[in-house]
């Protein structure tokens, strides 16, 4: 397991009757794979079972994602939009990113956003070797503090 950049607490309650789901694009293929494996081994590490599913690219993630609230607990989507010449990365972001947080409110389940959007492939590549760890961290971390918020 790789380590992250940033120092995110472990979470303490008892999480091993929790099911994510990760899914993740085939477009970026080589830039995903990294964060892909770090994620799930941090997942498998943490006994947390999990399912992974595949989608073509960034903007099918929402529609997915929406797909899985009825049966898993949390959801993290990995992803990759690289910056181009034209519009596209703009307007694909802005669209995913938003319908992925309506999906989330709208379904009471938490849903990382684990899509990097980056200037350029040097980036993407950076970024992804130590995302994947970072995002499922996060998962648990939210489903940590549901629960607590649950037990009160």
């Amino acid at each position: 397991m790789k380590t992250t950049k940033i120092d995110i607490k472990k979470p303490t309650s008892d999480l091993s009757q929790t099911k994510l789901a990760v899914v993740s694009t085939y477009w970026n293929q080589e830039i995903i794979e990294p964060m892909l494996k770090d994620c799930l081994s941090t997942l498998n590490n943490s006994n947390i079972e999990n399912k992974s599913f595949t989608v073509p690219g960034a903007y099918e993630l929402p529609f997915i994602a929406q797909s899985l609230c009825e049966r898993f607990d949390a959801i993290i989507l990995l992803g990759c939009i690289i910056k181009g010449e034209t519009p596209h990365f703009e307007i694909i972001s802005q669209s995913i990113s938003d319908k992925v947080l309506e999906t989330s409110l709208n379904k009471n389940t938490p849903i990382i956003f684990g899509v990097l959007t980056t200037n350029n492939e040097t980036e993407a590549i950076e970024r992804a070797a130590y995302k994947g760890t970072e995002y499922a961290i996060s998962a648990l971390n939210v489903l940590d503090t549901l629960k607590k918020l649950s037990e009160k």
